[in-house]
């Protein structure tokens, strides 16, 4: 394999190569994670209460991250705000269960742009956790505790766990194919500013 050129185009080389090799394994993704049409129906029922609550999530998801050096020198140069619209926007589409091609665009934009500032796993996982702990006590408390949270509560964390191995997956690509990351370089931004 030829390695893509210093002058942008290896990212779009990463890029293109990771969402390929994930629309191919998509189906068989869905089939391994038991995302089908019951999960659909559950999330469907879920958004809802969702939107209701995201703005408050994704709020205390920020403050929480902001409050450890780890993290926080991540997000000095960027707009938080900006960033919070974005996090609305990814979940959004993850929950809407479509998983389509302008899905897996933005899931594999997301995993790369991690990779490409240099955030550990172990950070990307921990922020995942928290946003995963949050939407299965939303759930449950929408519920009140019943058996219907169940359903809804599984289908959560399956649809939470492929965005996830999306992510993982695109670390993966991006290290085999060479993508340079900002990693010990001292940049450490998201985004730019809007």
């Amino acid at each position: 394999m030829t390695q893509p050129g210093s002058d942008g185009s290896t990212y779009e080389h990463v890029f293109q190569h990771a969402v390929e090799r994930i629309l191919d394994t998509i189906p068989r993704r869905l089939i391994l994670d038991g995302i089908d049409d019951d999960t659909r129906a559950a999330m469907a029922q879920f958004v809802p209460i969702f939107e209701e609550n995201i703005g408050g999530i994704v709020g205390s998801f920020y403050r929480h991250v902001l409050q450890f050096p780890e993290t926080r020198h991540f997000l000095e140069s960027v707009s938080v705000d900006y960033l919070k619209k974005r996090q609305v926007e990814h979940w959004r589409g993850l929950l809407s269960c479509k998983f389509d091609e302008a899905y897996i665009k933005s899931a594999v934009a997301v995993g790369l742009k991690h990779h490409k500032i240099g955030l550990p796993l172990y950070l990307y996982l921990s922020g995942c956790n928290r946003i995963l702990c949050d939407l299965t006590s939303l759930s449950i408390m929408h519920h009140a505790g019943a058996m219907a949270s169940s359903q809804t509560v599984s289908s959560i964390i399956k649809v939470v766990a492929l965005d996830m191995d999306i992510t993982i997956s695109c670390y993966f690509v991006a290290d085999r194919l060479r993508m340079p990351s900002d990693e010990g370089r001292g940049s450490r931004k998201l985004v730019s500013r809007p």
